[in-house]
């Protein structure tokens, strides 16, 4: 089923025969990745089922895997997201995006995150989309400031 909002579509197949089947982040030192993703990615359900230390670490949620490397010399250094003073969200726009059934389900996953010693980029926030939605979302960022976003597209507050 398609659902338009903010002049996107949400839940579309890629094509016919295509899905988004992993992401790769890059990271520094895996040592410090893996204390991270296997921590914050567990609230989320992904389990770490592979390893090739030190090079890289995969984890999977049923047929999606994020991948964690480290790439020798490094390709990118990344610069912790801006927050502005006024608490207004900047876009960021290079992120990996969790999508969750239910705005509460946001906040829970937040709550539960913290719970674990994490402190959101932005914490969870409602902002109007169009007419009847909500998008609500929090961020998050790695050691390497790889920013992690859950959200979740609704029609109620």
């Amino acid at each position: 089923m398609l659902k338009a909002c903010l002049g996107f579509r949400y839940d579309m197949p890629l094509s016919e025969g295509v899905r988004l089947g992993h992401v790769n982040l890059e990271v520094s030192d895996l040592r410090r990745a893996r204390q991270f993703y296997d921590r914050f990615l567990s609230v989320l359900g992904f389990r770490r089922e592979m390893s090739n230390d030190p090079y890289w670490l995969g984890y999977r949620k049923g047929r999606t895997a994020i991948w964690v490397t480290v790439s020798r010399p490094p390709r990118v250094r990344r610069k912790a997201p801006h927050v502005p003073i006024d608490g207004v969200k900047d876009p960021i726009s290079d992120h990996i995006a969790f999508a969750v059934p239910s705005g509460k389900r946001v906040a829970d996953l937040e709550a539960a995150l913290r719970r674990r010693g994490f402190r959101p980029v932005y914490s969870t926030d409602w902002q109007d989309a169009h007419g009847n939605r909500w998008y609500v979302s929090n961020a998050w960022r790695d050691p390497d400031n790889n920013v992690l976003e859950i959200y979740s597209l609704t029609r109620r507050r």
